[in-house]
């Protein structure tokens, strides 16, 4: 009788991933003990303002450390999906993996650019918070979608239409509640267009380029 052997099975993507997966959770694992119901306040702020929900400074600004902990847990998280993606594709073109916290960081330079040329950082506060908010739910979101792609690699397009649609989603949702928000608080449409012109589509325009390019290349 022939003898059955185990045999490992071949991941299509490295098994370090999977750890980094796992570094991400123990981060928000220590968000929790830090802030025990910090989940349940930023949950709320899909239907409140943001400085209106509880510990909105801690949680959501960027001087909070749960904040910062759950920033980090973004950059760790969208970085790995570029990466996979980028593996999908056969794409050597590393340095992308950078895109998600390059325009993060390019939003916040937008924001502030456009409170100082418009005196009127303090009615932004709202869309800081918010920008805030989008991103760390981005990051709690796709810790779930990149473990089920790890384990299901024969549907990659499925994942990655699932996530440019998570994108998307998360975007407009921001674009929306931040227009509103600019408009309570009475911030000049002049700045809304130039904000939304320059700061926010044009970035946009650039990374959809470098990406486009890499995959026709």
């Amino acid at each position: 009788m022939d003898e059955l052997e185990l045999v490992l099975r071949e991941s299509f993507f490295p098994y370090w991933i999977l750890y980094a997966l796992l570094v991400s959770v123990a981060i928000l694992s220590g968000v929790k003990m830090l802030r025990p119901a910090v989940f349940q306040h930023i949950s709320a702020t899909y239907v409140k303002p943001p400085s209106t929900v509880p510990n909105s400074k801690e949680n959501l600004s960027f001087f909070g450390k749960a904040s910062w902990m759950l920033l980090i847990n973004y950059f760790i998280v969208s970085s790995i999906t570029v990466y996979m993606v980028l593996m999908y594709y056969d794409i050597h073109q590393y340095w992308l993996v950078l895109l998600p916290t390059a325009y993060y960081f390019v939003q916040v330079f937008g924001l502030l650019f456009s409170g100082v040329i418009s005196r009127e950082t303090k009615r932004l506060s709202e869309n800081f918070l918010l920008l805030n908010f989008i991103y760390q739910n981005m990051g709690l979101v796709l810790i779930p979608v990149l473990i089920m792609w790890l384990l299901n690699v024969n549907y990659s397009l499925y994942f990655i239409n699932t996530i440019q649609i998570l994108f998307v989603a998360f975007l407009l949702f921001r674009y929306i509640r931040g227009f509103f928000f600019a408009i309570q608080n009475k911030v000049l449409w002049y700045y809304i267009i130039l904000y939304l012109c320059t700061l926010e589509i044009w970035p946009l325009m650039v990374i959809f380029k470098l990406l486009t390019a890499d995959l026709e290349g």
